[in-house]
């Protein structure tokens, strides 16, 4: 018995999905160079750019009112607020961790059901 001879038309099948995705891929080339163009345009720019600077502008002020300008000032205000948080004593918090001992217990707590109220009397 001979064996069968393989079919031409796979290679061909293979050449035209090959050849649609390239043109797909042509097409998508031709769009998005069309898209670039437009890319860089826009329109609220001025806007943004007059909001950041008004904020700048403002950020600045405060800065300067409350004499920050000056690194010697802002070092001094920083090892000033380091050293009074560094002289407080850590106090006992009340966030509860997931999981944690404290949670477990407060779980079990709650989760104790409540007695049943009494049955009303039926009147007979």
């Amino acid at each position: 018995m001979s064996q069968p001879e393989p079919s031409k038309k796979a290679g061909a099948t293979l050449v035209w999905v090959l050849g649609a995705f390239a043109g797909f891929a042509v097409l998508f080339t031709a769009i998005q160079a069309v898209n670039d163009s437009k890319q860089g345009f826009d329109p609220r720019a001025e806007e943004r750019l007059s909001n950041t600077a008004e904020i700048l502008k403002g950020q600045n002020e405060n800065l300067a009112k409350l004499g920050l300008n000056d690194a010697a000032k802002k070092k001094a205000l920083f090892e000033k607020t380091l050293s009074t948080l560094g002289s407080k004593k850590p106090g006992v918090s009340t966030q509860v961790v997931p999981g944690s001992p404290t949670q477990l217990k407060q779980a079990a707590a709650s989760a104790a059901p409540a007695p049943a109220p009494a049955a009303p009397a039926s009147p007979k």
